[in-house]
């Protein structure tokens, strides 16, 4: 993901930039009860400087993503396969769990169908949201995340933009309680996003396409490298490496 993420934040003009750090700062009471804000942090002048930049055209996220709200109801029988925070990986994917209707977890509450994004409300901090492959159209969702509908932005760049350090830092500002610090899904889709141009759209979504298929084919090969183990213990090295020698030739073909 570092390639799309340095071009999203080339383009939006923060790849390099160094906040004002005065020693002292003031706001009128006003701006800290419009806001309904008291904390000093909050209103430090990098916050005010960043949301300048981000916010500079007046989009925000719900405009350009709104949230899709899909009630997820348990069915008597069978099973189900669920997204967790856990199941989050760091190159923008999920990983689904199969669970059975009747033990749903109370937190599983939302559908999500292929090209959504979701994003976690809980410490945003820790960068975690995921695109909905396709072949996970439909499954459900913990309550943990907000599901984002990109229309006016491709589902690759909002996965980036929400994954960005600066943003995750605005919306760390806005969690609320200590234990279990999370934001609310209205503040997450006021804050601020602009429009990325179309030559940059396509190279971030290139970027964020190659570095999952990048993985996809590392788990592939490991998976192959532990069937070898096992068919060199069963029958011979030999034919272990028989088997891997097929598996990269059959990678190559592709």
């Amino acid at each position: 993901m570092t390639n799309a993420e340095q071009s999203l934040l080339r383009t939006l003009g923060v790849e390099n930039w160094l906040p004002s750090k005065p020693l002292t700062y003031t706001r009128p009471s006003t701006e800290a009860f419009a806001v309904g804000r008291l904390d000093a942090e909050y209103f430090r002048p990098r916050v005010h400087e960043l949301l300048a930049i981000l916010g500079g055209d007046g989009h925000s996220i719900g405009d350009l993503a709104p949230a899709r709200s899909e009630r997820f109801i348990p069915a008597s029988s069978g099973s189900f396969e669920y997204l967790e925070i856990g199941g989050l990986r760091m190159d923008g994917t999920a990983q689904a769990e199969s669970v059975l209707h009747k033990e749903a977890p109370s937190r599983a509450t939302s559908h999500v169908h292929s090209g959504d994004v979701i994003t976690s409300t809980v410490r945003p901090i820790r960068r975690l949201s995921a695109l909905i492959a396709p072949e996970q159209d439909g499954f459900v969702c913990s309550s943990g995340f907000v599901v984002l509908q990109p229309k006016h932005v491709a589902p690759e760049v909002l996965l980036t933009y929400l994954r960005l350090p600066v943003v995750c830092e605005l919306m760390d500002l806005h969690t609320s309680a200590s234990l279990y610090p999370a934001i609310s899904e209205q503040d997450l889709l006021s804050l601020p996003m602009p429009l990325i141009d179309a030559t940059t759209s396509d190279a971030i979504c290139a970027a964020v396409k190659s570095s999952q298929a990048s993985r996809q084919r590392a788990a592939e090969l490991l998976e192959a490298a532990k069937r070898a183990v096992e068919i060199a213990i069963e029958d011979s090295e030999a034919a272990a490496l028989n088997y891997l020698n097929e598996i990269i030739q059959g990678a190559g073909g592709h």
